[in-house]
This record gives structure tokens, sequence and C-alpha cells, in this order.
């Protein structure tokens, strides 16, 4: 019988964010995968670690590329694919780890469906999403009522027509962004309603209730949040 893929979301840092499903999945795999940057980020394992025992669990590294050249990314998911394959073939279960949820910018889903695609099961564990845990944060909501709520890859944008839309804008992953998304949210009017938190739920975590009050750089696993002036409480 053919093993199966489990995506599994481990949420944004903090391991007593993991859920129950989660830790059952993990417990019951017989294998651990997880992405490998270039920079050799492990963070979710660490997460995973700190609630269960994977001691006795064999553990791979797929390596992931941070690039957004469509042809090293296209290599490397299908180079990864077929290691996971070989391993579904022999019967066991995996459970891919991936920091927040699976279906939010994640590497994973890229695998999942090209699992799907070629004939073996995959499912996807919903984990804590960052920016719902950056909102608890700053103790405030992200959105109320009838307003909006967009969640955009600040590190990826070309332009910033996004800080226009009506409602919040969760920016993720903006760390390297920074200074560009500071200065069009100035230019905007906007940074006095923008809150940031750096590692949520990690060790060396910040919370910025004003951006404005950020010097310097801050990390990869930084989170702006964008009130709407109209909205703004």
């Amino acid at each position: 019988m053919l093993g199966k893929l489990y995506g599994v979301g481990v949420g944004p840092g903090d391991p007593e964010l993991l859920t129950l499903k989660a830790v059952k999945i993990i417990k019951e795999a017989e294998v651990i995968a997880l992405p490998r940057t270039d920079e050799k980020n492990i963070t979710s394992l660490e997460i995973v670690k700190a609630v269960v025992d994977i001691s006795q669990k064999e553990i791979i590294e797929l390596y992931m590329p941070m690039t957004r050249d469509e042809d090293v990314l296209s290599i490397s998911h299908q180079k990864a694919a077929y290691q996971l394959a070989e391993i579904l073939i022999d019967g066991k279960n995996i459970a891919f780890l991936t920091l927040g949820d699976p279906a939010i910018y994640s590497t994973y889903i890229y695998l999942h469906q090209w699992m799907l695609q070629a004939g073996f099961q995959a499912q996807i564990i919903p984990g804590v999403p960052s920016f719902c845990a950056v909102a608890a944060k700053l103790n405030d909501s992200l959105c109320k009522g009838d307003e909006p709520l967009h969640i955009i890859p600040a590190s990826y944008e070309d332009n910033e027509d996004y800080l226009d839309w009506k409602g919040t804008k969760v920016l993720m992953k903006s760390g390297k962004a920074l200074g560009k998304v500071i200065k069009a949210l100035r230019e905007k009017g906007l940074l006095e309603y923008s809150s940031l938190v750096e590692r949520c739920g990690m060790d060396g975590e910040k919370v910025y209730v004003k951006l404005s009050e950020v010097q310097g750089s801050t990390s990869y696993f930084s989170t702006i949040v964008v009130k709407d002036k109209e909205c703004k409480s």
C-alpha cells in the first residue's frame, strides 16, 4: 500500500499553537520532511521538537531555494517530489512541516499538487496563520463588520497600488522590503495606521504597535498590518 503525504501547518512559531490534529499526524508519520532554504532554515522542526518526540523518526530536508526564477523553482520542486514519491512507494506516511498554514504562501502546495496529479494521496492539515497570531500580539482585530482583509506578499510587489485598496492590508514576510514599504506608507499617509510584528511566537519576537518605531532592518519573518484610515478605531 502506498503511503500518504500530509502538509502539516505548525503555526507561526509558538509550539503551544500547534493544533491537536497536527500533533496526531506528526506522531503517526514514519517520516518528517521539511524545506531547506539557502539559509538552512529549520524553524518548523524546532517548533515540533518542543511538543513531539521525533528522535526515532526519519527526517529529510528538501532543498527549496529562495528565488523568483521559475525554472530553478520548477527543478527543485520536481526533485523534491521525486524524493517524496520514493518514500510513499515504500508505504511510509510523510508529514511535511510548514510554518503557518500550508495553503498560505507555502512551498508545500506545489508538491501537494504534483503528488495528487501523480496519483498519490495528499492531505492538507491547516495551521494557525502567522497574521492571525500577529493580530493577537497587537491585541487588535484584523477586520470588523464588512471591512475587507487583503493578504499581500510585500517582498514581491512591483508597485504599491495595493495600499489604496479599501480595508486592512497584511504584508507578509516584509523584512527585505521594509524600507520600500515604509516609504510608500509615509507617502500615502498610512504610516501612523501601520504596525509590525517580527518573529511572531519565536525567540527574538518584537512587537511594534507603531511601525514608525522600528529602527533599522527587521528579519524575514516580519509582518506588517496596515489599517484603513476610515476603519481604524
